[in-house]
């Protein structure tokens, strides 16, 4: 697919000149400048009526002064106004850029406070929380994009998805339902096929068109995208990241490192440390490709010190240390880092005991070769009876049991499978697993 060209910076705080042709929707405007709406602002100048463009003038000016929540207000006031449809546009823009909590996937909190946009957004799916009067309903704001979307102003219908692209993105990262999330997901792929095919990609849109091309197709069809995101002012650590990964794809192994080091460096002064561990993660992947065994432990045990779950770099030095001193030595490796996956203190409620069987099934759904499932499956069952909680052990029987599958060691499996069902019965809490769902299904397969 080929590249978008990069649009040029939007002017901020002026008017065209006299006799100049109007500005059209392909202003998209740097990501600076988008931080008080002024690519949106700059279109609508030359499209919407005077007192629209009034209102969406004050609201960028509140915007400059860190006042979300009163943009938000003053962009209300004309809801309902000739320029509805350009408003409902500013609106979604700006909850998207700015809101500060998502409740349960239906509404969107927005603050007054330092100007930059929100950088901690929380996310509250807890019963506990009261959703006020002022809060933004994510339902609407979509609604109201979808009607701005079909007006035949096509300026109008550009800046409308682009806001639908925003809003879509982070109603699909805190959906209220399942399938919420799914529509979600589809509306934001559409409306960045669309834009992506028009050459009105924004700067962070243009970073997650690149998600979709390289999930989809390959580092090289989303390497083009990143790089407009880069030179838009989209200087998120993901972009560098990613750049990183498709660095190590083309074998460009000290642009990867490099790349790599930057953003493990970046997303640790954001206090990211799951990143963090997947940029020390990537280092360890040249170092491995360099044939330099010792720094690739090194960059992987960073990742593990950082984050004792990540799975890859757990396996990886378990490769290793299955090439210096065989398999037993590598499940021994494993099963000594049970204990970080299985948590601290007693799985005495649900949500604790998801939570470690959540770990577990990361191991098992890794460990995609025959040896990994193997040697998992080793560390799994090795010095069992020595564990005093009957919740880990069910955890352990019921992974073991799935690597029994994939091994196809069935009766084995189905004796695991008992094991982990007994084991749960004495739990003090519900099992995370439907076990006996799994021993139907090993029997109907068996028959």
């Amino acid at each position: 697919m080929l590249a978008v060209a990069v649009a040029s910076p939007a002017c901020r705080n002026t008017q065209p000149p006299a006799g100049a042709a109007p500005t059209d929707a392909t202003a998209m405007g740097s990501w600076t400048a988008w931080q008080d709406l002024e690519p949106l602002v700059e279109v609508a100048r030359d499209h919407a009526d005077e007192n629209t463009v009034t209102v969406l003038e004050d609201a960028r000016v509140m915007l400059q002064q860190g006042k979300a929540a009163s943009a938000d207000r003053r962009l209300a006031e004309a809801a309902d106004s000739a320029g509805r449809h350009w408003i409902a546009v500013a609106r979604a823009d700006l909850a998207a850029l700015y809101f500060t909590v998502c409740i349960r996937g239906v509404a969107w909190r927005l603050a007054d406070g330092d100007k930059g946009g929100a950088t901690d957004r929380e996310v509250d799916f807890s019963e506990e929380r009261r959703i006020a009067p002022e809060d933004i309903s994510v339902e609407a704001t979509l609604t109201n994009l979808d009607g701005a979307v079909v007006e035949p102003v096509k300026a109008l219908q550009v800046q409308a998805r682009i806001a639908r692209a925003r809003v879509a993105a982070y109603a699909q990262r805190c959906p209220a339902t399942p399938d919420v999330g799914a529509l979600a997901g589809r509306i934001l792929e559409g409306d960045l096929a669309t834009l992506a095919a028009e050459g009105h990609l924004t700067p962070d849109l243009a970073y997650l068109w690149a998600g979709v091309q390289m999930s989809r197709f390959s580092g090289a069809a989303a390497r083009p995208f990143l790089l407009q995101a880069r030179d838009g002012g989209f200087e998120h650590p993901a972009v560098t990241y990613m750049l990183g990964v498709i660095a190590l794809e083309n074998g460009d192994l000290d642009r990867a490192d490099q790349l790599a080091a930057e953003a493990a460096s970046a997303y640790a002064t954001l206090g990211d440390v799951e990143q963090e561990a997947q940029g020390h993660f990537i280092r360890g992947e040249v170092a491995r490709q360099r044939d330099d065994n010792a720094a690739a432990r090194g960059h992987f045990e960073q990742a593990l010190a950082r984050m004792p779950t990540h799975i890859p770099a757990l396996l990886a030095v378990a490769g290793q240390v299955h090439a210096i001193d065989g398999e037993s030595a590598a499940a021994q490796y494993v099963h000594d880092t049970l204990p970080a996956l299985l948590l601290d203190g007693p799985l005495d409620d649900p949500q604790t005991a998801r939570d470690a069987a959540g770990n577990v099934e990361a191991l098992v759904i890794v460990a995609e070769t025959p040896f990994l499932a193997q040697l998992c499956r080793d560390a799994l069952l090795l010095d069992i009876d020595e564990e005093t909680d009957p919740m880990r052990r069910g955890i352990r029987y019921f992974y073991a049991a799935t690597l029994d599958v994939r091994l196809r060691e069935y009766e084995i499996a189905h004796g695991h499978g008992v094991l982990a069902r007994d084991e749960f019965e004495m739990a003090d809490a519900a099992p995370p697993i439907n076990v006996q769902l799994f021993l139907d299904r090993l029997t109907e397969s068996a028959g």
